[in-house]
């Protein structure tokens, strides 16, 4: 098999004494192609480039830090820190040794940590697009399992079925195996499509919807392919493997989510963003507002989208839409307490406050 002489020894190529294995060649290509599809997605969100190069890079290092740690934490006997060799062997993934729910959790970690950082999109805006973007991630990583003759299911005895896109040939052991990476890869590429067709086609889902979409297929997907492994751990006494449980509670429990976020009765951003997941745009009352009130009322506030009597308008500041605005009908009344305390649902929360009701810097 071609592929197989050209990945025979898993190195690339070499540069002087430093080893490139095709495992970070597919690693690395995976996450430029995924940044990539994220760019695009972003573009379409109205997420500018700046954020979205800070949220690569938090994203990038969280989750290849927490790849690494899920595999060797349970791998403790194998990994112990007793020399600086073996602390660089503890962090040595040339030769695989990366477990994708480590990725998962840390680049969720570090997106989360972002977009608090930055306050200028919600973190579930966000996620929809990256969680498209990991698919991709799999499906090329995936391959780096192949090449480092990893991820394989059981024996293959037809020989019909002994050849490659079916089964692989593994050299530990001199026989062929079910090519669980295919599978997985194909798979995953079914998920992005759907997932892509969710995205552009249709306009009313709620952010995150996507992102708990990610977690189904992700779940439905992993667990079945347990059934194909060669070891699975399972429940002391019984042939039920403990992986395929998580993973198929859950596909249910990403069911339920994805319908009551649907409906609105869980949410997953903060009151201080718009539905499309954008920071409110400041506004500001007039300070003499209960002077002219009326013509307020009537005429709206300049440079926001207050319009009067509760209905909204729309204008323009810089690189962002202005949303709807209420003044509340007793805000002369209570002037004092709305400057301290802000508008519940709005911006503005006055006296030097930030847009999440923060004192400034």
């Amino acid at each position: 098999m071609l592929l197989a002489n050209i990945f025979d020894d898993g190195i690339a190529f070499s540069i002087g004494s430093i080893t490139v294995r095709w495992y970070g060649v597919f690693v690395t290509l995976g996450i430029i192609l995924a940044y990539g599809l994220y760019l695009f997605l972003a573009g379409k969100r109205k997420i500018d480039i700046d954020f979205s190069l800070e949220a690569f890079i938090w994203v990038l290092i969280c989750a290849v830090i927490c790849c690494r740690l899920f595999y060797v934490l349970p791998r403790e006997e194998y990994y112990p820190i007793d020399s600086w060799d073996a602390f660089v062997r503890y962090w040595d993934i040339s030769q695989g040794g990366l477990t994708i729910v480590g990725g998962i959790f840390g680049g969720a970690m570090g997106l989360l940590f972002c977009c608090l950082r930055n306050g200028k999109y919600s973190f579930a805006k966000v996620a929809d697009c990256v969680v498209l973007c990991v698919l991709v991630g799999q499906i090329i990583g995936r391959w780096g399992n192949f090449a480092n003759q990893e991820l394989y299911g059981q024996v293959v005895t037809n020989e019909a079925f002994q050849k490659w896109p079916f089964a692989v040939f593994i050299d530990r052991d001199g026989q062929w195996h079910q090519a669980l990476y295919i599978y997985e890869g194909a798979l995953n590429l079914v998920g992005l499509v759907i997932g892509l067709l969710l995205f552009f086609k249709y306009k009313k889902l709620r952010n995150f919807t996507i992102s708990v979409y990610y977690i189904f297929w992700y779940g439905l997907v992993r667990g079945t392919l347990e059934f194909l492994k060669v070891d699975h751990v399972t429940f002391p006494g019984t042939n039920i493997g403990v992986i395929q449980v998580i993973c198929y509670c859950a596909c249910v429990v990403a069911c339920i989510v994805m319908v009551l976020n649907q409906k609105g009765v869980i949410r997953f951003q903060s009151k201080h963003f718009t539905q499309s997941g954008d920071l409110f745009a400041p506004t500001i009352v007039p300070d003499d507002y209960c002077e002219k009130k009326e013509q307020y009322l009537r005429d709206g506030i300049d440079g926001t989208s207050f319009a009067g009597l509760g209905k909204p308008r729309r204008g323009e500041v810089p690189d962002r839409k202005i949303y709807p605005t209420i003044v509340p009908p007793d805000y002369c009344e209570r002037k004092d307490y709305y400057l301290k305390h802000g508008f519940v649902g709005t911006s503005f929360y006055g006296l030097g406050k930030d847009a999440f009701g923060r004192p400034e810097q």
